[in-house]
């Protein structure tokens, strides 16, 4: 199906406020159509005193046979003009001296009298509104000695809406109503669905749709996006670069070292020099993993991931404690990427728990929630934000007997991210820290 799509958001708009008002006017037009006139109350105005005289002067200069035909000439939807006797006896006229001082200058001094029924008091021809439930009556003398009683009505597209007021007035509104959010679903969904795909890196996969502001935007976005990777990858390869020449430093210092004849000494060089190492791959994890862009999701089964965490903390003699799964749950995240994440955030919670930790897994609606706790004294809570932040600790150390270099939660970060994920820290109510992975459900749970 072809459709419409104006380049440019204000041609969007217009094209918009112009099928608005075409679906005004066949709401209009349907209204018009589908009431039936028969079942009208008509409307009244005060007859236009110009034209009274107008028609009383065509009656004075016809012979009285063809009143008859002029009278219905002049009947029809708008105007009602009946023949009388003679000018009705009675009350005065019930007009404004304004609205008298009018007729009796447009009829030239005939006799007339102008009656009124109902609640709506004195003729006015400046009444607000201008129309009325009730008729208008005014008649006029003819110079034969008879008179003509002329009643003027508004027309019948007119009294349609007027005598179905609410009616019209709730078509009207649920057609705006209609139109408006129309209107802003098609300015705003592009816009949405291009902000979803910023926060989710996910540009590359988002068709260009919407006004030509918006297509260019996402493809400013996209450019963008790029020339970031770009310099990451250049980050990347450059530590990459830098780490390799180092660890040719560190091996001809680890070498070196064992030319020191003091053993005390020698034993804390090649500390040193195995503490540097593990910076140089705690740094190196962090950018690699900060720059990937695969997002082919492997999978692994959760429970099976957790058997390994606690055989290899057991061997450590670390008391991991694993909440049991009743059957396998599965997890957008590889297998080396998940034991990465849990070795950094159960190194944290035996370092700092006491030497113990738990671990608990819970379903989330799209997402499983993995919990390592611990009993330790926990995180001052504005400090809490800076714990994922890159070579970011609360104690002034780096060295890794009192913590690491503080690489373990921003890679844990890192890592979550890459898998649409997210990573969670807090403070237990009864004591203790709590960090919380959040890693996107598989759907595969069952059984294994």
């Amino acid at each position: 199906m072809l459709k419409l799509r104006p380049p440019r958001l204000r041609e969007r708009i217009g094209l918009i406020v112009l099928l608005h008002l075409l679906a005004m006017i066949a709401v209009i037009l349907l209204f018009l159509e589908q009431t039936d006139m028969r079942k009208m109350a008509p409307l009244y105005r005060v007859p236009v005193p110009e034209k009274v005289a107008l028609v009383v002067t065509a009656f004075e200069r016809t012979p009285p046979r063809s009143h008859p035909d002029l009278v219905r000439a002049f009947s029809d939807a708008t105007m009602r003009v009946t023949m009388l006797a003679a000018l009705p006896a009675g009350q005065a006229s019930s007009a404004t001296p304004a609205t008298l001082s009018r007729y009796q200058e447009a009829l030239g001094g005939r006799p007339f009298r102008i009656e009124t029924s109902g609640d709506i008091g004195p003729a006015d021809l400046n009444m607000r509104p201008a129309v009325t439930m009730n008729p208008v009556r005014i008649s006029v003398a003819l110079s034969g000695g008879d008179a003509i009683m002329i009643e003027q009505m508004v027309a019948a597209p007119l009294t349609k809406i007027v005598n179905n007021l609410m009616l019209f007035l709730a078509a009207v509104a649920i057609v705006d109503i209609a139109v408006i959010l129309w209107l802003a679903a098609q300015t705003t969904r592009p816009v949405e669905r291009l902000a979803r795909a910023v926060r989710e890196d996910r540009l590359d996969a988002l068709k260009p749709d919407g006004p030509r502001e918006i297509v260019e935007l996402g493809e400013a976005f996209r450019q963008l996006r790029q020339h970031l990777r770009t310099l990451l990858d250049e980050r990347t390869r450059m530590l990459a670069a830098i780490a390799h020449d180092y660890r040719t430093y560190l091996t001809r210092m680890d070498l070196r070292s064992e030319f020191i004849e003091d053993e005390e000494q020698r034993a804390l060089a090649a500390k040193d020099i195995e503490e540097m190492r593990d910076l140089l791959s705690d740094t190196l994890t962090f950018a690699w993993e900060s720059a990937a862009t695969d997002l082919d999701m492997a999978t692994c089964d959760i429970r099976a991931e957790l058997a390994l965490v606690a055989e290899e903390r057991l061997q450590r003699n670390q008391h991991v404690d694993v909440a049991p799964l009743p059957h396998a749950v599965h997890a957008h995240v590889s297998h080396i990427s998940f034991q990465r994440m849990m070795a950094n955030l159960l190194d944290n919670a035996v370092r700092y728990g006491g030497g113990q930790a738990r671990i608990l897994v819970e379903p989330d609606g799209p997402f499983i929630r993995i919990m390592v706790e611990d009993d330790g004294p926990g995180v001052p809570e504005p400090s809490l934000p800076r714990l994922t932040e890159p070579f970011e600790r609360l104690e002034p150390s780096r060295a890794r007997r009192t913590g690491g270099v503080g690489l373990g939660l921003s890679i844990v970060q890192a890592l979550t991210q890459r898998y649409r994920g997210d990573l969670v820290l807090e403070n237990r109510a009864e004591g203790g820290f709590r960090a919380i992975l959040l890693l996107r459900s598989a759907g595969g749970t069952g059984p294994a």
